[in-house]
C-alpha cells in the first residue's frame, strides 16, 4: 500500500449537519482500508468526550484520535501527548467571558464542563450540533486543553482585544468560536502520531474542509479537502473531494487505492 496512514476530520466530512447524521458509506470505507492495514486517525477541533457522544465511535475504532484541535494525542486509547493551557490563561479567558455575560465550554483529556448556565448561544449551537450538553462545574486552576465559547459574531472584534496573546479565534460556526492556544493545531498533532510510528510525511493523507485543517495538509504527503469546503482549503489541498452529500470521502478514497 502507497500510502500508511490517514488522518480524517469529522465534522462536515464524515458527519454531515445537513442530514444531521454520518456518512456511512465513507466510514465503511475507511473501516475496508484499514482492514487492509491503513492506519486511521480521526483529526478533529471536538474534545474528546464530544467525540464519543456522536455515536462514531461505536461505528468503528480508529488506530488513534486527535481532538481538540491538535491540543490532544492518543494511540488507540493510550494518551500520546497532550498541551496544557496555563492556569493565568484559563482564568484571564473566564474573566472576559463573564464580564460579557458569555458561556465557555472547558475541555481536558477525556471530559469538559460549563463554566456558567446555558443562555440562547449555547442553545443556537446546540440547535446545530447536536450532542450532549456537559454540566456546569468551577474551573478547579489544572488541565484545560481546549477552550470553546459560545457568541455570535459581533463579539469577535471584542475578544480580539481583551483575550490574551497566546490565544487565537477561529470562528467555525456563528455562534460557536474555538479559543485555540498557540501550541495547539491540528498539524502538530499529526507530527506526534508520524513520529511515533516512524512513519514518511509522504506515506500520509489528509482529510478536511476548513481553514484549521490547513495545518495538517501541510504535514502530509497527500490532502482532500472536501467538495463543500472553503474555498481557502481547498486551494491549500492536493485534491478536492465531491461533497459530504454523495460520501466523497468514499468516492475519492476508490480512485487513491485504486491505482
Amino acid at each position: 500500500m502507497k500510502y500508511q496512514i490517514i488522518f480524517v476530520d469529522i465534522d462536515w466530512t464524515i458527519l454531515d449537519h445537513h442530514k444531521g447524521d454520518f456518512d456511512y458509506d465513507s466510514i465503511n470505507k475507511l473501516i475496508e482500508l484499514q482492514k487492509e492495514g491503513l492506519l486511521v486517525f480521526l483529526n478533529t477541533a471536538r474534545p474528546y468526550d464530544s467525540i464519543y457522544h456522536t455515536g462514531l465511535l461505536k461505528l468503528f475504532h480508529p488506530d488513534g484520535i486527535i481532538s481538540t484541535n491538535g491540543g490532544v494525542g492518543f494511540i488507540k486509547d493510550k494518551l500520546l501527548y497532550e498541551n496544557i493551557i496555563p492556569e493565568d490563561i484559563v482564568k484571564s479567558i473566564e474573566k472576559t467571558a463573564n464580564k460579557h455575560h458569555l458561556v465557555l465550554e472547558l475541555s481536558k483529556n477525556k471530559e469538559r464542563h460549563f463554566t456558567n448556565k446555558r443562555n440562547k448561544y449555547v442553545d443556537n449551537y446546540f440547535s446545530i450540533f447536536k450532542e450532549v450538553i456537559p454540566s456546569i462545574k468551577k474551573y478547579d486552576n489544572k488541565g484545560i486543553n481546549s477552550i470553546l465559547l459560545f457568541a455570535p459574531v459581533k463579539y469577535d472584534e471584542i475578544l480580539k482585544k481583551e483575550l490574551p496573546k497566546d490565544i487565537s479565534l477561529l470562528r467555525f460556526d456563528s455562534h460557536g468560536v474555538d479559543l485555540g492556544y498557540y501550541k495547539n493545531n491540528k498539524g502538530y498533532g499529526v507530527e506526534q502520531v508520524l513520529n511515533y510510528y516512524h512513519i514518511d510525511k509522504n506515506k500520509a493523507i489528509a482529510v478536511g474542509d476548513s481553514y484549521d485543517d490547513i495545518a495538517m495538509f501541510k504535514k502530509v504527503g497527500l490532502s482532500i479537502c472536501m467538495g463543500n469546503g472553503t474555498d481557502e482549503a481547498k486551494k491549500e489541498a492536493d485534491i478536492t473531494a465531491p461533497n459530504i452529500g454523495i460520501s466523497g470521502l468514499k468516492i475519492v478514497l476508490e480512485e487513491i487505492f485504486e491505482k
